[in-house]
């Protein structure tokens, strides 16, 4: 299927009811795309519904609205589907973190926390997201291979260790360095993919109007595209949100969020791995649901090798 450039989406603008759980990497990336008039250049009139449910990553809200970007507890998205929701992911931002996985002294590869504790801040929190994909990397299945246990944060999780209460720990780049320091063993791992944030809609609202989902996308693409390489522009439209003593974290904030945008809002296999493992080990009903289930990858498909996206990038720009 062909994706609709610009010209023909600006025939009739479309109404699209977007709504916003938190404040992460995808929610700055819609404001671009709103205030720069990106999205109505192709072909959406955009009505936003900010909204405070990040618990739950505003999934509720669906009901109300034709798309949500945010990402709150995973399970928030997994009982809904289990129970026959038509909730689907059409894109995702992951950031990449540096992580190792701390372990006892009789632990010599990952594969060896088989039958083990590993220890994690919180069930559904990112370490937890972490150590599922570390597990899965070494041929374990995290909900059934190992017992996941709340550990607390970084500084706790390395003390049960060294008190064997837990055989294994995820531990960030800066922590495992100075766990090193005090005799912990320290499992390296290539940058381990975790969700920040999800787009979602609803597989009726596809079937009811796909036009105004693709054009979405294509917004969206764009709207990436103007965050990575006009960096004083969109730091303009980002500190409209912040007040003016907050324009230091807001130039942070946008150096972070730059650093971790592809192209695209993939759909990361590893990341939503994680999430659907977390459901498994906490909701029974959940336990079949595989990324697969939960997604819907045309719509990303369609545009990866697209002319479109080919012509937003002809200027180089580092991704």
């Amino acid at each position: 299927m062909n994706v609709v450039g610009p010209a023909g989406a600006a025939e009739s603008l479309k109404k699209l009811r977007l709504a916003y759980a938190g404040w992460e990497v995808g929610t700055a990336v819609a404001y671009i795309g709103v205030d720069s008039g990106l999205f109505k250049k192709h072909g959406l009139e955009i009505e936003e519904l900010p909204i405070r449910d990040t618990l739950s990553a505003g999934v509720q809200s669906l009901i109300g609205v034709d798309l949500l970007i945010g990402f709150g507890n995973p399970l928030a998205l997994l009982q809904p589907l289990a129970n026959g929701s038509d909730i689907t992911v059409i894109g995702s931002h992951v950031s990449f973190d540096q992580y190792g996985m701390g372990v006892g002294t009789a632990i010599s590869a990952l594969k060896d926390l088989k039958g083990k504790k590993v220890g994690v801040s919180a069930l559904g929190a990112r370490s937890d997201l972490i150590a599922r994909v570390m597990l899965r990397r070494a041929g374990l299945d995290p909900s059934k291979d190992v017992e996941m246990v709340a550990a607390g944060l970084a500084p706790a999780r390395a003390l049960a260790l060294s008190k064997n209460l837990v055989q294994g720990v995820p531990l960030n780049q800066e922590v495992a360095g100075e766990a090193q320091k005090l005799g912990i063993k320290i499992i390296e791992m290539k940058p381990v993919p975790v969700v920040t944030d999800l787009l979602m809609t609803t597989r009726s609202f596809i079937k009811k109007d796909e036009v105004t989902v693709r054009r979405f996308m294509q917004g969206y693409a764009a709207a990436i595209q103007y965050f990575v390489s006009k960096r004083e522009e969109s730091l303009s439209i980002l500190r409209k949100y912040f007040p003016g003593n907050q324009a230091v974290s807001v130039d942070a904030m946008y150096d972070a969020f730059s650093a971790q945008l592809r192209p695209l809002p993939e759909l990361n296999g590893e990341a939503l791995q994680a999430l659907v493992d977390v459901g498994a080990a906490v909701d029974q009903r959940t336990k079949n649901l595989k990324p697969a289930d939960i997604t819907e990858p045309r719509f990303f498909d369609e545009l990866k090798n697209s002319q479109f996206l080919k012509d937003l990038y002809t200027e180089k720009v580092s991704l």
